[in-house]
C-alpha cells in the first residue's frame, strides 16, 4: 500500500483553483422536478432500474411510501404511493425489481416488531408494481433477529441491479462476532433461497457503515471494518452478478474513515476510486483512494494508494463544518468529488496524485439552503438529485432538482 504524504498536498489545493480556469466538470441536464408529495421528501433513493430510475421515499409522518420512475432527461412519470405497514422500526429503505418491465416494482424494506419472537424484529418485504392499486401483502425474508436487539445496532442497505431485473437488501447487527446477510430479490422479492453471508462466519470484523456501493452490475454494497494493524480503517467491498456471483475486495486504506462517510466507484481503466473523510493524528480532511489491479491477477496483489490531506477540514471552517463526499466517478485519469453541502454541492475534481484539475463546479441553491443529495455513478455521467428551500415572497417552499454532471476526459 502506498501513502502519499501531506508536504505534497497542502501545495496542491493552491493549484489550479483560479475562478478563471475551467470548471472540472459540467451540468448536462438540470431540471426542476414538479411539485409533488414525492419531490418535497428530503431524504429520496436514487435507485438505476433498467433504461432510467426509481426515485423513492418515505415519509415517517403520513407513513406512506412515495416513488415513481425517472428519465434520464429528468422527465417524472408515473408517481404513485402507497401505505407502509406495519410500523418501521428500522427502515424502509429501498430496491426495485422487475415484473414485467425493468425497475417497475419497487421493494420497500424495514424491521418491525416480529409477529413471532416477542421482543424481536421481522425483515419485511412490500413490493408494489406500477399500475397496481395496491402492494402486495408483507413478507417476511428472513429470520427474526433475537428479542433483545437494539435497533441502533441494526443497519440496512438495499438497491437494484443496474439492469432492472432483480433487487438485492443487506443487512446486519454491529455487534462483535454477527455477519452481514444478504439476499437477491427476484420479481415480487419472493425467494427461496437462504441469505448469503459477507465475512468467513468464523472471523467476522467489527464492521460499520453498511451502504450500497457503485459497481458496474449495481448489485454492490459495502462496509468498514477496522484494519488490525494500524489505527485505519479497510472498506471492503461485495459486486454481485445476476447468476448471485459474488466478487468481494478488501481495500486497506492508510487513514481512518470517519462518520461513516465514504464512496466509491470504478473507472473505465479498471481502477476503483474511493472517496471519504479521514482523520490521521486527529486532523480531519476529505481525501481519496485509488485501488489499481495487479498486472497478473493470478500471481499480484493490487494495490491501494491513499491520498491525506486533500481537502482540510480548515478549508470548510472546522471539523464540523466539513461536507460529506457524496460520490466519486472517474474523468480520464482524473477523480471527481461531488460534495454534498448546505450552501449548495459542489463539483471537484483532482489528477490521480491530488493536484487540483479545473475550478469547483458549484450547483443551484436559490438561498444556500440545501438538502440531502443521492446520487447514481455511471459509465457516462453522475446522476444527482437533492431539494432546494426557496422563498416565493414570503412563503417557503421546497424544490427538487434533478442533475446530469459530466465530466471530460481532459480539460483545455
Amino acid at each position: 500500500m502506498t501513502k502519499i504524504h501531506s508536504g505534497v498536498l497542502f501545495a496542491s489545493i493552491l493549484v489550479g483553483c483560479s475562478s478563471d480556469a475551467p470548471p472540472g466538470a459540467s451540468v448536462g441536464v438540470d431540471k426542476t422536478l414538479p411539485d409533488s408529495p414525492l419531490a418535497q421528501l428530503q431524504d429520496v433513493s436514487l435507485i438505476r432500474a433498467g433504461d432510467s430510475f426509481t426515485l423513492a421515499g418515505y415519509d415517517s409522518v403520513s407513513g406512506l411510501v412515495h416513488w415513481a420512475r425517472l428519465a434520464l432527461d429528468g422527465t417524472l412519470t408515473q408517481e404513485t404511493s402507497f401505505a407502509f405497514a406495519p410500523q418501521p422500526v428500522v427502515g424502509p429503505v429501498f430496491a426495485a425489481t422487475k415484473k414485467t418491465n425493468p425497475g417497475d416494482q419497487l421493494v420497500a424494506l424495514a424491521f418491525v416488531n416480529s409477529a413471532t419472537v416477542s421482543g424481536g424484529y421481522d425483515l419485511v418485504a412490500t413490493v408494489h408494481t406500477l399500475g397496481a392499486a395496491a402492494p402486495a401483502a408483507p413478507i417476511v425474508l428472513a429470520p427474526p433477529l433475537p428479542a433483545g436487539t437494539d435497533p441502533s445496532t441494526v443497519q440496512l442497505a438495499a438497491g437494484a441491479a443496474a439492469s432492472g431485473n432483480f433487487g438485492y437488501v443487506a443487512w446486519g447487527i454491529r455487534v462483535t462476532g454477527i455477519n452481514i446477510s444478504y439476499l437477491l430479490l427476484p420479481a415480487d422479492a419472493i425467494t427461496t433461497a437462504a441469505p448469503s453471508k459477507f465475512f468467513d462466519d468464523a472471523q467476522v470484523p467489527q464492521w460499520d457503515c453498511l451502504a450500497p456501493q457503485g459497481r458496474s452490475t449495481g448489485f454492490s454494497f459495502g462496509a468498514i471494518t477496522p484494519n488490525p494493524s494500524f489505527a485505519t480503517s479497510d472498506f471492503q467491498t461485495v459486486e454481485v452478478d445476476e447468476s448471485g456471483l459474488p466478487t468481494i475486495m478488501t481495500y486497506q486504506l492508510q487513514v481512518e474513515v470517519v462518520n461513516c462517510q465514504i464512496v466509491g466507484s470504478p473507472t473505465p481503466a479498471g481502477n476503483y476510486f474511493m472517496a471519504f473523510q479521514g482523520t490521521e493524528n486527529g486532523a480531519n480532511a476529505i481525501d481519496f483512494a485509488t485501488y489499481y489491479p495487479p498486472v497478473d491477477p493470478l500471481t499480484q496483489a493490487g494495490t491501494v494508494t491513499t491520498q491525506n490531506p486533500v481537502m482540510s477540514a480548515a478549508l470548510f471552517g472546522g471539523p464540523l463544518s466539513m461536507p460529506r463526499a457524496a460520490w466519486a466517478s472517474s474523468a480520464g485519469s482524473d477523480i471527481v468529488i461531488g460534495l454534498e453541502r448546505k450552501s449548495g454541492p459542489e463539483v471537484v475534481r483532482y489528477t490521480y496524485n491530488a493536484i487540483r484539475h479545473g475550478s469547483t463546479l458549484k450547483l443551484r441553491s436559490v438561498n444556500g439552503n440545501a438538502g440531502p443529495l443521492a446520487a447514481w455513478v455511471g459509465d457516462d455521467a453522475v446522476y444527482a438529485t437533492y431539494t432546494d428551500q426557496v422563498k416565493s415572497g414570503s412563503t417557503p417552499a421546497t424544490k427538487r432538482y434533478f442533475m446530469r454532471i459530466d465530466s471530460p476526459a481532459s480539460l483545455p
